[in-house]
């Protein structure tokens, strides 16, 4: 039997007892069950709508696109200021980093880069820049 099969029939019912829960907890059940309701739906929201971070103009998702299509590449990661590019190595055993950040003339510049002969982080380097080039 699939899992989903078992999961899909109790999320509604999951749904029902956190709201009876939260309903329960706040002590107000026949006065305030419209700021309940309204309440759960908020809290709903917040947690299916996250803004997308981005880096030099390209979102998290362009990032993780670019990486992927670049040879060896696994992830992009923006981490605050700097971009983390994963990628693997030559025997693709290993996964090693790269960190990426703006100068104050908006040029790419490596902060840290794990191994200086890979060729991957050039090459993701170089289709970051097409890509921050072709939106501008």
């Amino acid at each position: 039997m699939k899992m989903s099969k078992v999961i899909k029939p109790l999320v509604p019912v999951a749904t029902l007892v956190l709201g009876l829960g939260y309903v329960v907890k706040k002590g107000k059940f026949p006065v305030k069950l419209s700021r309940a309701v309204s309440d759960i739906a908020q809290v709903a929201s917040d947690a299916t709508i996250n803004e997308e971070k981005s880096f030099g103009g390209l979102k998290q998702s362009e990032l993780n696109e670019i990486a992927s299509n670049t040879f060896r590449g696994v992830k992009a990661v923006i981490d605050g200021d700097t971009l983390e590019y994963w990628f693997k190595s030559a025997s693709g055993k290993k996964t090693s980093t790269a960190r990426i950040g703006l100068d104050s003339a908006g040029e790419l510049v490596f902060t840290f880069l794990s191994y200086r002969d890979a060729n991957s982080p050039y090459s993701f380097i170089k289709n970051l820049r097409d890509a921050m080039n072709k939106d501008n």
